[in-house]
């Protein structure tokens, strides 16, 4: 007999079984029995009905008839020595119930032939182990009630707390109880029978062994726990054991499957943690975690709520969530795939999904080009000759083809919003040098009136003159830009060819083009010399225009949180979005075959701001995050990106004009060219003044009411930060840092995709 342990009842898990015909035992239930404070349920005549009618499945009973045949099966006086009795101390109850052969034959018989009486005593001699009982739980149950074991291994050290209650199977009355005490106390109120094992600690490097194989090697394990090392230790051990292991994600319904035992050497998690060990994913902290996590799952699986979900982990919620429908879907995919395989079925290596969604084709996945098609420049060429100024005078020096293709690959190294390179260049019959907008590149809801596109063609034709003096030529610049949208910009006469360089304002920075490049290394703050800082604002005042400045932690903190609003409302817009979408290149392969656009390598974004990114592709995250108003975590870069700086600067002007931003293309080309040449990192974070511009000046701007008004209050407190008057033009913002050398630069078109020869 199992004596009764005088123990704290909220660790007790494990009923206690009497039997009847043991002497000692029939006190105890005598006692139990005539304790008033005790629950005593002696439904036995159901249960010796059922085994008279599993007996007779071919006979049909009378209410009456099955009385009798109860009352002939046992006489009356001797039922209460028929069976055994458990009595649930957590409960003080009491249950009268059938021997343990005849318990087991009768729960499982509906099981019949789902599950065949052969299978079922097969399954009766397995082991299951379990690590992890929020999902676990529900895997736990699912097998406990279709008795898919014969023991079960249940492993987690965390209490229930009130957020568990979304999806476990328990109520208010087990708050601050054990998650495996629940889980045990259900499986046994399920089936005493059942052989279970708890380990309350957890699983770590100590007890791991114990859990695998202790009493005999486990033939499945179930991994849904949450730390990452363990994760980790439990395969490399499910190795060496030849075991196998299932894992349920409660997303998509996603099914992982590593058959160990058919091949131990086969890498954990399908190679997708290769050169990650155990000891690497200790003490990670949460943002660490989620970008493991989305190593393990892959980035383009997940479902959509769940990509929206990561994206506010930090910042509106604190962990990956879970739905009790997913949970309890992965409980029924885990108890039945694992029921296969303990049977001998096949059942593969593999990742496997039951995702309704899908199925039903709900919120289908919208596939969104990874970036545009550009016609080749030759297809422009008639087109483009037709609007060439025929006025001007022809070059008096004929560049080489040397020089020339010099200049044009000077001139491409200037900055264009998204990389996009809208320039094509046209050199003609008379020696000129002219520059034409590509606007099938810089079509973008960014490029508002083709404000973006002047500053890139300004930056360009600084190049122009810089490395023209540097060859010792003497150019004439003549601008053609007298409104928006012209396709002429500018015509580039070149007068004469002297020995030595030819000493133009600023021609020392000749020597930085090269150098010149965006670096968004985010490092820790170092303040600039007022006199560096003087020196640029120097700069752009002898361009015209005017430099302001934000350095102190405060103003930076503020300009974070437009900055990070503005983005997020740039992805809110539709065209924003799709521009975003297409003009990033999302593998090294892409940029360098298209040599534009916006290597994802040269973002120098962490592991899980790549994964923030990433699920930026999926054009249903961020319209789901549109229609609920969230999104909070798309400001997250943002904020690292203005906090870090060694000072953000604004370069602004008194006009809203072409030329105006045509002229702030050539003063930043200065700027930044300096900046680099100091050993200072330069950083454009300027999309949200285009924003601005778009939303004050186009009623048809494509935001909504709320956005709109939301747009208008950030460039109040932009213009407030500022100082600006109602009269100042914001041109373009950058920060300056000191980051070292960027990880990579960003590639650029030749000569020969930018120049046509006439």
């Amino acid at each position: 007999m199992i004596s009764i342990e005088e123990i704290d009842l909220k660790d007790r898990f494990a009923p206690e079984i009497f039997s009847p015909l043991d002497p000692e035992a029939w006190e105890k239930i005598v006692e139990l029995k005539t304790n008033p404070a005790v629950l005593v349920i002696n439904e036995i005549d159901g249960q010796i009905a059922d085994l008279i009618k599993a007996d007779h499945p071919e006979l049909t009973f009378s209410k009456a008839e099955l009385i009798s045949r109860v009352d002939s099966y046992v006489a009356p006086d001797e039922k209460d020595f028929f069976g055994n009795w458990v009595y649930y101390p957590w409960k003080n109850t009491l249950v009268h119930i059938l021997s343990a052969k005849d318990f087991i034959r009768i729960r499982t018989i509906r099981n019949n032939f789902k599950i065949t009486p052969q299978e079922q005593n097969e399954l009766a001699r397995k082991k299951v182990g379990i690590v992890g009982l929020s999902v676990g739980q529900s895997v736990a149950l699912a097998i406990a009630l279709e008795r898919g074991c014969g023991e079960m291994r249940l492993a987690d050290f965390d209490t229930l707390e009130l957020s568990n209650l979304n999806r476990l199977k328990a109520g208010v009355t087990s708050l601050g109880l054990e998650k495996v005490i629940i889980a045990a106390r259900e499986i046994s109120e399920i089936d005493p029978y059942l052989r279970l094992k708890v380990f309350r600690d957890g699983i770590n490097e100590a007890n791991v062994d114990e859990f695998l194989t202790g009493d005999g090697k486990l033939d499945l394990l179930i991994d849904e726990c949450d730390s990452l090392d363990i994760k980790v230790l439990l395969r490399e051990k499910a190795k060496n054991f030849k075991m196998p292991v299932i894992m349920e994600t409660s997303d998509r319904g996603m099914l992982d499957i590593e058959r160990f035992d058919q091949d131990p050497l086969r890498p954990i998690f399908h190679g997708m943690l290769e050169g990650i060990r155990g000891e690497d994913l200790k003490g990670l902290s949460n943002k660490e975690r989620v970008s493991i996590v989305l190593k393990i799952t892959g980035l383009d699986t997940l479902s959509l709520r769940m990509k929206a979900s990561l994206l506010e982990i930090g910042q509106t919620i604190t962990s990956w969530p879970q739905l009790a429908s997913g949970v309890f879907l992965g409980g029924a995919s885990v108890a039945h795939v694992g029921r296969r395989l303990l049977l001998g079925d096949e059942v593969r290596s593999g990742r496997f999904y039951v995702d309704f969604d899908q199925i039903l084709q709900i919120d289908p996945e919208e596939v969104i080009p990874a970036e545009p098609a550009y016609r080749p420049i030759s297809e422009f060429q008639q087109e483009i000759i037709q609007k060439i100024p025929n006025q001007i005078l022809q070059s008096a020096y004929l560049p080489t083809r040397e020089e020339l293709n010099e200049i044009i690959a000077q001139a491409n190294q200037a900055p264009s919003g998204g990389n996009v390179q809208p320039w094509i260049w046209i050199y003609d019959k008379k020696g000129l040098l002219h520059l034409f907008h590509d606007k099938e590149r810089s079509h973008s809801m960014l490029d508002y009136k083709g404000t973006g596109s002047l500053i890139a063609f300004g930056a360009a034709l600084e190049n122009v003159r810089l490395v023209s003096a540097k060859l010792g030529i003497e150019v004439e610049i003549l601008s053609h830009v007298a409104d928006f949208e012209e396709n002429c910009i500018a015509t580039v006469r070149f007068l004469s060819k002297l020995k030595n360089s030819l000493k133009v304002p600023y021609f020392d920075l000749a020597e930085g083009i090269g150098l010149r490049c965006t670096n968004r290394k985010n490092s820790k703050r170092i303040l600039l010399d007022q006199e560096v800082i003087q020196g640029f604002q120097n700069l752009a005042k002898e361009g015209g225009l005017e430099l302001k400045i934000a350095e102190t932690d405060q103003d930076l903190e503020k300009l974070a949180g437009i900055v990070g609003g503005m983005d997020r409302m740039r992805l809110f817009h539709e065209e924003g979005l799709m521009d975003f979408i297409k003009e990033v290149r999302w593998t090294e392969e892409d940029a360098k075959r298209t040599r534009d656009g916006i290597d994802l390598a040269t973002l120098e974004l962490s592991g899980t701001e790549k994964a923030a990114m990433g699920l930026l592709r999926d054009a249903r995250t961020v319209k789901f995050f549109r229609k609920f108003l969230m999104g909070y975590g798309l400001t997250k870069i943002s904020k690292d990106t203005m906090t870090s700086a060694s000072v953000v600067m604004a370069l602004q002007g008194k006009d809203f004009s072409a030329q105006a931003y045509l002229n702030a293309g050539t003063v930043l080309q200065r700027i930044w060219i300096k900046a680099n040449m100091l050993g200072i990192s330069f950083q454009p974070v300027t999309a949200m003044l285009f924003i601005f511009h778009r939303v004050l000046r186009d009623s048809q701007h494509g935001f909504s009411k709320k956005e709109e008004a939301e747009i208008i209050k950030l460039k109040s407190e932009f213009d407030q930060l500022f100082n600006n008057d109602s009269d100042v033009c914001p041109l373009f913002m950058f920060r300056l840092n000191q980051a070292g050398e960027p990880s990579i630069r960003a590639y650029r078109r030749s000569v020969d995709e930018t120049l046509i020869r006439l």
